[in-house]
């Protein structure tokens, strides 16, 4: 019984005109299809060797052979083709291989005359001759079908593409692209295993046929394969897979028969090369055919081609976390719609997209978001953080109160998902989701709040520190040394300590009061009772090297000022050499240099480390942030800073010798005081790194004044903003404008412009006035690693 239904009567054949591009092709009529065989009987019809649903209508290579009516040691070679419904690819079958017999069947209905993939002998050729399903044919199974091309396409020799269109189509491209992807990352390996060696697939042969355009044609600079291979680039379609490439094309006539004479001649080409892919025997096709069909099996979810295209008037953004799309319109943020998605998300620890509700006001049908913070809302900064430190973090409700702390007890404390909220997974859109962000910075805000304490207490307390700290240094100080109160400039360069924040430093040759600038040689000094290297100023510097037991200050005034620990009076005696006094210096430099080595240690090290952990993660670090990102504006401390403005001086006048050291000392330190009288502000106190709420980046002190909500960061009380985000609308304002209002405000002649120019021009002015300030911090901006090397 053979496998197909095929037309009874010839009467019972609906009346068909067919057109001239159809003539070429001549339809079977008969009724007596199933008996064909031509007069040499070197063909008869062909079989269904594998159904729509791939399945393979052969059970064993037995079987196989018999129905090939051929020898088990035979060799052939397998020629598959493919092509769209409708392109005549059984007619080229019937006329290239069996001079026109009708050994595949074609039809004269709508309906494909041919489901699944059908297989004939040619003997005298040796050639296994495969007739394939369509390609854009009607059916529900379309992943399938491509599915059994695909393995067809792997186990075959020789791949002919027949294609009657004008122009060659993307279909085209796209399933011998698929084949060849296809063809590398799974058939390779699977055919392999079998013991197939080959690794490359099958030659394909490109039959184009037009009527009214003229095929691809060679030229000196580039064949017909060339241009097919660019096309396949340039559409992102590799063909590497196949052994070879070939293309050709023929125009007919519309008013005569196909001639089939090149395909022809192409195919017996390609059948007598044995250098890539040698005949097989039909068990091993058999086999190879099994093996795949075995492999590559099971349903694929078919689903239905969208007739409306969603993605040309949807939003574009993706949930991060699941990668769904907003359903909403474009444009729909511009008009305060946020995204949103109806299917559910899935939870991701990096994204933290779990939603916290109160679950008491949940019960009762309020939907009221909490957060976990570090300190609550009526807590002080201080409070706060003993709180926090003792019982850890606070979830609470603005209905329900303090509704958790996690460690309310001193065991059995339960999470808080599991107890007291109700737990929501939402989407994670670009630019959204501050509530959920809110938490992260909690930390942060405890400590923004004690740093505010601290710095409010700093300013209130240091000039009564201050004068203590002086007064308790005099006391141990030796008797030559000047004392603090009376210490106003530096001594050489004249700057103002007070004015310019820098701290105060005693040469230890002539006791006198210099800037780290001034004084950062060190040297011993016999004469005054240091025997290891002290600091001393330039000038005794100057002495000391012509002779190291010289006593400095006897070239100056003959007088001893006065200090607390020794006399009340001035003596009017020379400085004394007494070893006892500058005993007391020593142990209390001993003493405080050794406190400083473990308050870095014990305390600066750790507050850096929790500093470091509470700061969110938009922040610049501090290592990639050395100035104002702003004003450009070094940060550190005004001794750092001077050290650097003299270090960049030093590094101008190096090109002119350094003869001048020795006699220009005091005043070159005269004419560097001069500047900075004349700079007015140029090291003003400690230029200090802060960050701003919205932007992340590392601003100075002049140039983030303004404080605001950032909610969208998850700052949702005022908190520091530099200038350039103060000047920024705030995101919720843009949302409540709808694009029509935009829209008019433009065409009204709105003032934005007239603002932006005032805001630059603002900024500008501020850039100008620092401008002086920047040109010997961009030559240094590692200067405060050189200043931490200060002793006292």
């Amino acid at each position: 019984m053979q496998p197909l239904q095929y037309f009874q009567d010839e009467a019972r054949r609906p009346d068909v005109i067919n057109d001239a591009e159809f003539k070429s092709i001549p339809f079977i009529t008969t009724n007596d299809f199933d008996s064909i065989d031509n007069a040499n009987g070197t063909s008869s019809r062909a079989f269904l060797f594998l159904d729509a649903d791939e399945n393979l209508q052969i059970a064993t290579p037995e079987l196989f052979c018999k129905k090939l009516k051929c020898q088990e040691h035979d060799k052939i070679k397998v020629i598959s083709i493919f092509g769209n419904t409708g392109d005549g690819k059984s007619h080229t079958m019937n006329q290239v291989f069996f001079d026109g017999d009708p050994v595949f069947r074609t039809s004269t209905e709508q309906s494909s005359c041919t489901i699944g993939v059908y297989a004939a002998m040619q003997r005298e050729q040796g050639v296994l001759c495969l007739d394939t399903e369509g390609l854009l044919g009607t059916t529900a199974k379309s992943n399938k079908r491509m599915r059994m091309l695909l393995k067809i396409l792997a186990i075959s020799d020789i791949v002919v593409y027949r294609t009657r269109s004008e122009r060659l189509h993307s279909d085209m491209y796209e399933f011998l692209g698929t084949a060849s992807k296809a063809f590398c990352l799974h058939f390779t390996q699977a055919l392999q295993a079998m013991g197939n060696g080959s690794t490359l697939g099958p030659a394909v042969i490109i039959f184009h046929e037009t009527h009214y355009t003229k095929p691809l044609e060679s030229s000196v600079e580039e064949s017909a394969e060339d241009k097919l291979r660019n096309s396949f680039a340039r559409l992102n379609y590799e063909t590497n897979a196949f052994s070879s490439l070939r293309y050709v094309g023929i125009q007919t006539d519309a008013k005569k028969a196909t001639n089939f004479q090149k395909i022809t001649d192409a195919l017996r080409l390609e059948i007598e090369n044995t250098a890539v892919r040698s005949p097989r025997q039909p068990a091993v096709v058999f086999k190879a055919m099994k093996l795949l069909n075995q492999k590559f099996a099971g349903e694929i979810i078919e689903k239905a081609i969208n007739p409306f295209p969603e993605q040309y008037f949807t939003c574009g953004a993706h949930c991060e976390s699941c990668s769904r799309r907003c359903q909403r319109s474009m444009g729909h943020v511009s008009d305060g719609e946020p995204h949103f998605n109806t299917q559910p998300c899935n939870y991701q620890h990096q994204f933290e997209n779990k939603l916290y509700l109160c679950k008491a006001c949940y019960n009762n049908g309020k939907e009221i978001v909490v957060s976990i913070r570090a300190q609550s809302q009526t807590d002080t900064a201080w409070s706060g953080l003993a709180k926090y430190v003792w019982k850890g973090d606070v979830i609470e409700c603005p209905y329900c109160g303090e509704i958790y702390r996690a460690r309310q007890y001193w065991y059995g404390n339960k999470s808080p998902e599991s107890s007291v909220v109700h737990v929501q997974v939402v989407h994670v859109w670009k630019g959204g989701n501050s509530g959920l962000r809110g938490n992260a910075h909690s930390a942060q805000m405890v400590l923004d709040s004690v740093n505010s304490l601290s710095e409010a207490f700093t300013n209130i307390s240091g000039p009564w520190a201050k004068a203590i700290s002086d007064l308790l240094a005099d006391k141990v100080a030796p008797s030559y040394w000047r004392p603090n109160q009376e210490i106003i400039l530096c001594h050489a360069c004249k700057r103002n300590f007070e004015k310019t924040g820098m701290p105060k430093h005693h040469c230890r040759g002539c006791g006198e009061g210099f800037c780290h600038t001034c004084s950062q040689h060190k040297l011993p000094v016999p004469a005054r009772g240091w025997l290891q290297p002290v600091r001393v100023c330039n000038d005794c510097h100057q002495q000391l090297q012509r002779k190291s037991d010289a006593t400095p200050a006897q070239e100056q005034a003959d007088f001893t000022y006065c200090n607390s620990n020794l006399t009340i009076a001035c003596t009017g005696s020379k400085p004394t050499n007494d070893e006892g006094d500058i005993l007391v210096r020593k142990y209390g430099e001993t003493i405080y240099n050794t406190i400083s080595s473990v308050a870095a240690v014990a305390i600066d090290y750790p507050k850096e480390m929790i500093k470091d952990s509470a700061r969110p993660s938009y922040w610049v670090p501090d290592a990639e942030s050395p100035s104002c990102f702003i004003c450009k504006s070094v940060f550190g401390s005004a001794e750092e800073l001077e050290l650097g403005q003299h270090a960049s001086k030093q590094s101008t006048t190096k090109a002119n010798g350094r003869d001048s050291r020795s006699g220009g000392g005091a005043s070159g330190g005269g004419a560097s005081g001069g500047g900075a009288s004349g700079n007015g502000s140029s090291i003003a106190g400690d230029c200090r790194r802060h960050h701003c709420r919205r932007c992340g980046q590392a601003v100075c002190s002049d140039c983030s004044k303004r404080r605001m909500p950032v909610p969208d960061r998850g700052w949702l009380t005022d908190v520091r903003v530099c200038d350039s985000c103060a000047c920024v609308p705030h995101a919720s304002s843009n949302c409540s404008r709808s694009i029509s209002s935009a829209i008019s405000d433009a065409i009204n002649g709105a003032d934005a412009e007239d603002t932006t120019d005032l805001q630059s021009a603002t900024s500008e002015r501020r850039r100008s006035s620092q401008s002086s300030n920047c040109d010997y911090r961009n030559g240094n901006c590692n200067a405060s690693d050189d200043a931490k090397a200060k002793t006292e």
